[in-house]
């Protein structure tokens, strides 16, 4: 399934009614997949967004699109790793917006290897993206957010956060790490106002996924799903925008699957195989 919904239809969204309008959210790996759908859903609920890659072109183009389906952004290079890039992409938030909202991490490596043989490089690379990063930038980030009255993190860990794969070790327990951070933070930073949730999407149809699967990989990984099919950034992006806004002004400290029911069907689906 891809998400043909009109970006522009989406200038009504439900969400409109909250109080989401002017407000400004950073999204870190903003450029591609779950970070540019989640940048376009703020967009459309009237954020102004600050659209944060690695690669300065794609964060980019990004916000023009955004611009061009009359949303409010702009874009900035920035790798989570380097404190430098931080601050400038903060600085930008507040030179050009006056302040941050809310704080997404999208950012993150993936280097499948078995851990057997397991490059310690790319292992500690993962690390490094994937929890540091985030941390880094959250904690930067952490000064402004208290002076929002409706300041929220949302961390983008996965399902591999919790359920082991082959070849997945350096990924998953990298992303198990974030899941872990991200409730540490939204108990530690409960007090500053700041709430603090982290989603692990199961099989989400982004570029990266699609340059390594066939369709027959899709098709084979898409029927061990309960909803049949694999997700859409947008559907990972719409619940982002709803932890994010004070609709949720009462979940911190929590992790939210977004899988299609694919991280409880494991058993359903050995119990038949039985009967």
């Amino acid at each position: 399934m891809t998400d043909d919904r009109d970006p522009k239809a989406l200038r009504r969204d439900w969400m409109r009614t909250s109080t989401l309008e002017g407000r400004v959210a950073l999204v870190a790996g903003g450029g591609s997949g779950i970070g540019e759908a989640i940048a376009h859903a703020f967009a459309a609920n009237g954020v102004r967004v600050i659209v944060a890659d690695l690669r300065p072109d794609m964060a980019d183009g990004v916000a023009r699109a955004i611009k061009a389906e009359g949303g409010e952004a702009t874009a900035v290079g920035m790798d989570v790793c380097k404190q430098e890039d931080i601050d400038q992409a903060l600085a930008k938030a507040e030179s050009a917006y006056g302040g941050l909202d809310m704080l997404v991490n999208s950012a993150g490596v993936i280097a499948p290897q078995p851990l057997v043989d397991a490059d310690l490089g790319k292992w500690r690379s993962s690390f490094e993206v994937n929890v540091e990063g985030a941390l880094m930038l959250a904690r930067s980030a952490l000064q402004l957010l208290k002076a929002s009255p409706v300041a929220s993190v949302v961390n983008i860990s996965s399902l591999a956060g919790g359920r082991a794969y082959a070849n997945g070790g350096s990924y998953g327990t990298s992303k198990a790490a974030l899941i872990h951070l991200s409730r540490t933070m939204g108990v530690e930073w409960a007090e500053h106002g700041v709430r603090v949730n982290v989603i692990s999407p199961g099989s989400v149809l982004t570029p990266l996924l699609l340059a390594n699967m066939t369709r027959e990989t899709q098709a084979a990984r898409a029927e061990r799903i309960p909803l049949g099919r694999m997700g859409a950034p947008r559907e990972i992006a719409d619940l982002a925008v709803f932890l994010a806004s004070p609709m949720a002004s009462y979940i911190t400290a929590q992790e939210i699957c977004c899988d299609g029911g694919l991280s409880q069907a494991l058993m359903v689906q050995k119990w038949q195989s039985d009967s």
